[in-house]
Order: C-alpha cells, then sequence, then structure tokens
C-alpha cells in the first residue's frame, strides 16, 4: 500500500486548513485576507496582497487599474502607494497582467524594467526584493483579479510552493467570483428597491399633479363661467385658458418636468395668441421656472395678451406691449407695459383676472401693482427667486380683465339664498391660486366669512397663528 511522505501530508493539512477556514468565512473582507495570509503561509513570504481587476467604467474613476482588496505585512505609506496599481506601473502584478500568466520577479534591483523608476524606491522603502503575481481566472478564463506574495530577499519560489499557489489561486477566484456575484446581486436588488420607491414617487406625484390640473381645470371653468357674458364668450375665454395651460405642460413634458426658462414660456405664449407678435417685444435675463411655476407664469401671460388685445393698447393698431424682467437682490421683477393705445383711467370695477393677481403675489410673499401711467396700462410684479425652493413663489401670475370703459351700474339685489356656514370663519390653505379663489367663492356663497388664505407654509402657519377662525380649510 503506498504511503505518503511528511511533506505530502503537511501539505494536504495545509490546504485543508485553508479550504475550511476560506469556506466558512461570509464577510468578504475577512475572506480576502485569510486569502494573502494563506499565499503568505504558502509561499514563506513576508508580505502578500490580493488584488481586483477594475472594469474599465469603474465609477471610481481608476478603471483597469488593480485595486488592492487585501494584504499581509505592507506598512500605512506601502497601502497607499499601491491601493491602485496601473498597467503601466512596474510589479509583478502588472506584469501577469499584461502576460495573463504568473510573473515571477527574483530579483527587484536586477530588473532592467524598474530600474530608475519611483516603484523601485516604493520597494526598496518597503523593504520588497522579490516578487511573484498568480493570475485569478475564472472557470471560463475571465481575469478577475491577482494574488501576489513578496519577499525581503532575493527570491526563487519552488514548484511545490507553485503548484500550492495555483490550488489556492483557484479557490480564491472562486470564492472571489462567489462574493462578485453575492455584490452584484446585493446592487440589483438595492437597485430594484431604489428604482420601485422612485416609481411609486413617481406615481404619487403624478397622482399630486394630474389632481391638481383636475382642480385647476374645475376652477378655470367655474371662474370663466361666473364672468362670462354668454355661452359664446364663455367657449372662447374657456379654450383660450386650456389652450395656455396645454401649451405650458407640454414644455414641461419636453424638459422631462425640470422647469422652463421664463423666455420660452414668454415667447411661446405670446406665439399662441391672437396678437400681432411684431407688436409684443420681451427682454430680460434666462431665469429658470420651477414645474409648480411654469403653467401659472404661462397663464399670466395669456390673459395679460387676451385682455390686451381686447381692451387695452392691443386693441388698436397702433397700440404696444413690452414684457420686461430683472433679478433685484433675489427677487424676479416683471413688468407688463402698454402703449399706444386707448387714453384710460384707474378702472372701478376689480375683474377676475386683478382679483386673482393680487392674492396670488401675497401667498407666495411677494406682490403684484397695476397702475395707469402715462404710457398706457402697467403691472408691476415681483416674487423671490430661486423658483426652484419656492414651490409657491409664481402663483402670482394670472392677470384677468381690464374695461377702461366700465361703469358702476346699480343691479338689483336678488333674494338672499340658504346661507348654512353664515356667520362661520374659514381660512383657506391652497397652493393653487384658482382652486383657492373658486374654494373662497363657494365658502361665501354659503354665507362664510373667509378670513384669510394662503399658498406657502410659512404664510398659512403664520395666518393660523394671527387669525381668528372657527375652521381651517385645507389642501389635500
Amino acid at each position: 500500500m503506498p504511503t505518503h511522505s511528511a511533506p505530502a501530508t503537511s501539505d494536504l493539512e495545509l490546504l485543508h486548513g485553508i479550504s475550511v477556514a476560506l469556506i466558512g468565512e461570509q464577510d468578504s473582507r475577512a475572506l480576502y485576507s485569510k486569502i494573502v495570509d494563506a499565499a503568505v503561509a504558502i509561499m514563506g513570504s513576508q508580505f502578500g496582497t490580493m488584488q481586483a481587476l477594475l472594469p474599465l467604467d469603474d465609477p471610481s474613476g481608476h478603471g483597469g487599474s488593480l485595486n488592492l482588496l487585501a494584504s499581509h505585512g505592507l506598512p500605512p505609506e506601502a497601502l497607499a502607494y499601491w491601493e491602485y496599481v496601473t498597467p503601466s506601473a512596474h510589479s509583478s502584478c502588472t506584469a501577469a497582467l499584461k502576460s495573463g500568466a504568473r510573473a515571477i520577479i527574483s530579483d527587484f534591483e536586477t530588473w532592467p524594467q524598474i530600474a530608475g523608476t519611483e516603484d523601485l524606491e516604493a520597494f526598496r522603502r518597503t523593504g520588497i526584493r522579490a516578487a511573484h503575481t498568480t493570475p485569478l481566472l475564472t472557470r471560463e478564463g475571465e481575469l478577475l483579479g491577482m494574488i501576489s506574495t513578496h519577499w525581503s530577499k532575493p527570491h526563487q519560489p519552488t514548484e511545490r510552493d507553485l503548484r500550492l499557489m495555483d490550488i489556492l489561486a483557484r479557490q480564491a477566484a472562486d470564492l472571489l467570483a462567489r462574493t462578485i456575484h453575492e455584490e452584484e446581486l446585493r446592487e440589483g436588488e438595492r437597485l430594484l428597491r431604489a428604482s420601485e420607491a422612485t416609481q411609486r414617487l413617481l406615481t404619487d406625484e403624478l397622482s399630486h399633479r394630474v389632481k391638481n390640473m383636475l382642480a385647476t381645470v374645475q376652477a378655470i371653468a367655474s371662474q370663466t363661467h361666473r364672468h362670462s357674458r354668454n355661452p359664446e364668450d364663455f367657449v372662447a375665454i374657456f379654450s383660450g385658458r386650456i389652450q395656455s395651460m396645454a401649451a405650458a405642460h407640454a414644455q414641461l413634458s419636453t424638459n422631462e418636468w425640470k422647469g422652463t426658462r421664463l423666455r420660452d414660456i414668454v415667447a411661446e405664449q405670446i406665439r399662441l395668441g391672437a396678437a400681432d407678435e411684431t407688436r409684443i417685444t420681451m427682454s430680460g435675463p434666462d431665469v429658470q421656472l420651477s414645474p409648480e411655476a411654469v403653467p401659472k407664469v404661462a397663464m399670466m401671460m395669456h390673459e395679460l395678451g387676451t385682455n390686451s388685445i381686447k381692451y387695452g393698447a392691443l386693441s388698436k393698431s397702433s397700440g404696444i406691449a413690452a414684457i420686461d424682467w430683472k433679478v433685484t437682490d433675489g427677487s424676479l421683477q416683471l413688468s407688463w407695459q402698454e402703449r399706444g393705445g386707448l387714453a384710460i383711467v384707474a378702472p372701478i370695477r376689480r375683474g377676475f383676472g386683478s382679483t386673482l393677481i393680487e392674492q396670488s403675489a401675497a401667498s407666495a410673499g411677494g406682490e403684484a401693482i397695476m397702475s395707469i401711467v402715462a404710457e398706457g396700462l402697467r403691472w408691476d410684479i415681483s416674487f423671490p427667486l430661486p423658483l426652484q425652493t419656492m414651490r409657491r413663489v409664481s402663483e402670482l401670475n394670472i392677470v384677468g380683465d381690464f374695461r377702461p370703459e366700465a361703469r358702476p351700474v346699480a343691479v338689483p339685489k336678488r333674494p338672499a339664498p340658504a346661507r348654512p356656514l353664515a356667520g362661520k370663519r374659514f381660512l383657506v390653505i391652497e397652493d393653487e391660486p384658482l382652486v383657492a379663489m373658486d374654494v373662497a367663492d363657494q365658502l361665501e356663497h354659503a354665507g362664510a366669512v373667509v378670513a384669510g388664505s394662503a399658498g406657502t407654509r410659512a404664510s398659512a402657519l403664520e395666518l393660523i397663528a394671527t387669525t381668528q377662525a372657527d375652521a381651517v380649510l385645507l389642501d389635500a
């Protein structure tokens, strides 16, 4: 019966002990350290390293380099120097990387390729004189990384050492492939969870936007009907407002709902309007509007243009309008100035749009002022920037009916309807100014007193703290 020599038995025991230690380890970093310790034990070296080959598109910016996973015996400065080893460096691991096979440098001092390089000085500082590297290959032949051992004196590994190293490298490659696969699975699961969370967020956001849009459309219909003279008037005005809103949403969709430049909104609304584009000018710096602000600014431009065509300077062939804006002390200052139209005086009756723009400005922490100057009608609107962080800043936007010829007319009062909320004081908290106005109208129709409204969190908290009310109606 054949017998094994003592060295062979010792080698088997060594490999068995290594296998047991490696297979039982679940932590990847601890596993890599045990592999390096095993390599040092097999080769009788003073130092050892294990490296992973990074893909070319690695986000670390070190694609194509060897990244240090674990080490044995190296001082901190050496760990920093060899954390990433590029293919152009001089070492046994880069020699193996270039050849795709094992590399042995028995004496760095006599290796001609490294002479006079900083790499040689690094080996000298660390006390390394010789090195060997065995590639870590998958069973399909894919290079995963390197395992290396280093000696403090010139050294040539024996065939026995290299055979044992091949066995260890096979185990190490299998384990490294396993851990890489597990990490990829974990990363895939993380990305899946993140994707699902993003999908939920997008779904919730879409639901919120759809609800807001439908509420806005309902409010536009209600307010337009309330202020229209006849069905034909309602259809024309309502269609124009819906077209304006649709164009704004199309611009947002084109920009992936990241907002739109103020200049683009103004230009598109002028293009859609009935006015001669050559009679309207615009001037101002690039200002990016938030997604929440875009539809309201678009409606503002629509209302300004429509009302000017009907009642203002653009109703006359000699009339023009100028839209100018600038940024001053962190606020956007926007003006609409009409010239060359009708001779007008301050209006007696406040229209739907005028009230809306003033309420919106106040709810956003800004102001909107309409004035009659020598040239004609003028609106000055200001609100804080940036719009991206002030979700409701631009809700000061919609200018409505202005009829310079209007005169007060006595209208007989109708019998008062039933008012179930008579005497009750309400606060309206709603970030959509059109919706806020519609809600306020309905409350007042039911006999309630609307003591105040707010469109931002800060203004809402201040309003609730300073205003007495029986109830607060909150935006869902």
